[in-house]
């Protein structure tokens, strides 16, 4: 819970200072196709059914929850749950989009990524078939030894607004 806090936190900057912005450094180009690489490697990972894929950018103690509320702990049971995941019909049966990807560096090492995706075609485990799911993903990611791991995962289903 404490890196939800620390991601909201980052979150509820409203600007960075203009000293902090010059600490950052100006080119982020490197490292912003390193985090949109992982964000497509999840996506890959999905759509080939392909737990190691899909979690091989996520760091040792990494914090993960899905949209239905189930919590994970560390990249090794992230990806026992989705391999576990991957192999039930209601979950072959979908079909998702690519995400789009957005990244706020908060500091020259942390970055916010936020992306959304389309599901069509999955299945309840009774056989019901879900309606096209628009889901949102918040990620705390970090640069750890040159390379960019998500460090903390929240996703989330857009519910239809209800008068």
């Amino acid at each position: 819970m404490t890196i939800w806090l620390l991601a909201a936190s980052f979150c509820l900057q409203t600007a960075v200072s203009a000293q902090s912005r010059a600490a950052m450094g100006g080119d982020r180009t490197n490292d912003e196709s390193a985090i949109r690489r992982a964000i497509g490697n999840w996506d890959r990972g999905w759509k080939d059914f392909n737990g190691r894929l899909a979690t091989q950018d996520y760091a040792d103690d990494a914090d993960w929850t899905n949209a239905f509320g189930r919590t994970k702990k560390g990249r090794g049971e992230i990806e026992k749950y989705l391999t576990d995941l991957f192999k039930t019909p209601g979950i072959r049966s979908r079909t998702t989009t690519p995400s789009t990807v957005d990244i706020r560096f908060v500091r020259p090492d942390v970055a916010v990524v936020t992306s959304s995706r389309e599901t069509t075609g999955q299945r309840t485990a009774s056989g019901a078939e879900y309606s096209t799911r628009e889901t949102h993903d918040l990620r705390v990611m970090a640069n750890q030894n040159g390379r960019w791991v998500v460090i903390a995962h929240l996703i989330m289903d857009e519910k239809e607004v209800r008068p």
